[in-house]
């Protein structure tokens, strides 16, 4: 086989592997999180809550009811809503089991460029969730808590700084 053709068939293989690669489990609860930034920057509640086990309890014992009306509230409140996941770490029990802890950076109101533009970068939130894994990936305990950007996971400042270099 000509060298030419060895250029485009190995980036071929290298993509057509990493393409038909099965996500990992990790992978998938990332993607999870992120699908969840997208509902709540479009107010979307329900979208939310599907993330949500039946039996999902936060740290103030609130439902999966409870908790929507709690969500429905604060949409009715802000509007503009802007989500920046920093940063999670996410960590594998065993084959059901995850836990889950992640830097947001939540803001509303002003568009994103006036933001940027006042160096106003939000306020920044640790969430520590539990998962379970039945058919798919579910919260099923949640707490949450506002964070000082000295409190932030460094990579978490890192990329805030990158979005708000004067920060």
């Amino acid at each position: 086989m000509k060298a030419g053709k060895l250029i485009f068939i190995i980036p071929f293989c290298l993509w057509l592997f990493v393409a038909c690669r099965q996500k990992t489990e990790t992978e998938i609860i990332a993607d999870m999180v992120a699908d969840m930034a997208v509902h709540a920057e479009k107010r979307d509640a329900e979208g939310l809550i599907v993330h949500l086990a039946g039996d999902y309890r936060d740290f103030e014992n609130r439902d999966r009811d409870q908790t929507a009306a709690l969500i429905e509230e604060y949409f009715s409140r802000y509007r503009g809503i802007v989500i920046h996941v920093l940063s999670s770490r996410i960590v594998l029990e065993d084959i059901r089991d995850a836990s889950l802890e992640l830097d947001v950076s939540l803001s509303s109101g002003a568009a994103q460029a006036f933001r940027k533009m006042v160096r106003f970068s939000g306020e920044n939130y640790r969430f520590r969730c539990r998962l379970r894994k039945d058919d798919r990936w579910l919260i099923v305990k949640a707490e949450w808590e506002y964070v000082a950007l000295e409190g932030l996971f460094p990579e978490s400042v890192k990329i805030l700084r990158e979005l708000f270099p004067n920060l």
